[in-house]
């Protein structure tokens, strides 16, 4: 049984070595959107997210989205915010 674990143990160790050493393609782009009445930052970038199938973390690329749309403060409404999506290529 140790033995056998072992080998489950290295073969998962190989895996990842390889998957992190040949990485999927990416397709990176931005979305532009206007805010609305009501819509939150958090909001917006999370549907675009969804929509696009950009499965990072929404608080990066919140970051992001603030520093290249150039937002300062709260959100108002006709803000263009710059959303930058990364989708694995298929």
């Amino acid at each position: 049984m140790k033995k056998l674990l072992i080998i489950l143990l290295m073969a998962i160790c190989a895996w990842e070595a390889w998957d992190y050493t040949h990485p999927q393609p990416v397709d990176r782009y931005v979305v532009k959107v206007t805010a609305a009445d009501g819509d939150t930052l958090w909001h917006l970038v999370g549907d675009v997210m969804d929509r696009e199938g950009d499965r990072r973390d929404v608080r990066e690329v919140i970051h992001y989205a603030k520093k290249i749309s150039n937002l300062k403060g709260d959100l108002q409404v006709g803000d263009v915010v710059l959303i930058p999506i990364e989708v694995v290529k298929k």
